[in-house]
């Protein structure tokens, strides 16, 4: 009898062992998947804000040099910029609305000399050896990606995660020295001066396999234009 029962007993300890254990490892796997969904999450989140602190970097940096040029004591801005394809002469900024849905664009002109290091929105100068218009157009394309051409160039990727750009443009109608009316690059007025410049990109957000999470995130900035204040 003192046999069976020591191996009864041995039996159940087991299977309470056994027990214990599957509840330890179900435990640590929580903790792991936890951990990971936090390290997931937090790397998702530093991408998002780090691509949408570029995208409103570069773009506010080449709005603000719209209408430059190196030698206004001897030029106007339309001698300087003259009448070109979308661009009446002096103009600096254009653009085109997005239709049933669809991604404005953005193209925006200054003028520069060789070796001045202003740049476009590439990241290259003029180093040419003599005067250089360059016209930006900021654009997203089919892959989600914010991207630029310089001068009807190939237009080069420079953010991703946006599936759309909205652009508004702020108008001074009343000729008072500031922004009056925004409208969009269809809208805009016959010879209205753009002030400013409201930017909204949709990103695509990276956590949107998460519970409650929207599959896009939007951001909206307000950019003057240096060279029309």
């Amino acid at each position: 009898m003192s046999a069976r029962r020591q191996n009864g007993g041995g039996l159940i300890e087991v299977m309470v062992a056994i027990a214990i254990g599957l509840f330890l490892l179900s435990v640590l796997t929580l903790i792991f998947t936890s951990a990971r969904l936090t390290k997931t999450s937090q790397s998702g989140l530093a991408q998002l804000q780090d691509n949408q602190r570029t995208a409103m970097t570069l773009i506010s940096s080449i709005v603000q040099s719209a209408g430059y040029y190196p030698n206004p004591q001897i030029q106007t801005a339309a001698q300087a910029l003259p009448a070109a394809s979308g661009f009446a002469a002096g103009q600096s900024i254009t653009g085109t609305s997005g239709t049933s849905g669809a991604s404005d664009t953005l193209s925006v002109r200054f003028a520069t000399l060789s070796g001045d290091t202003v740049l476009n929105c590439n990241g290259s100068s003029n180093t040419s050896g003599g005067g250089q218009i360059y016209i930006n157009q900021f654009s997203v394309n089919g892959s989600n990606q914010l991207a630029c051409a310089v001068n009807g160039g190939t237009a080069q990727v420079l953010v991703d995660g946006v599936s759309k750009m909205t652009v508004l443009y702020g108008v001074d109608s009343a000729n008072s020295g500031s922004t009056t009316h925004y409208y969009p690059a269809s809208g805009i007025p016959s010879g209205a001066t753009v002030r400013s410049v409201w930017v909204t990109l949709t990103m695509v957000n990276p956590l949107a396999n998460q519970p409650g999470q929207p599959a896009t995130v939007k951001m909206s900035w307000l950019t003057g234009l240096m060279n029309q204040l």
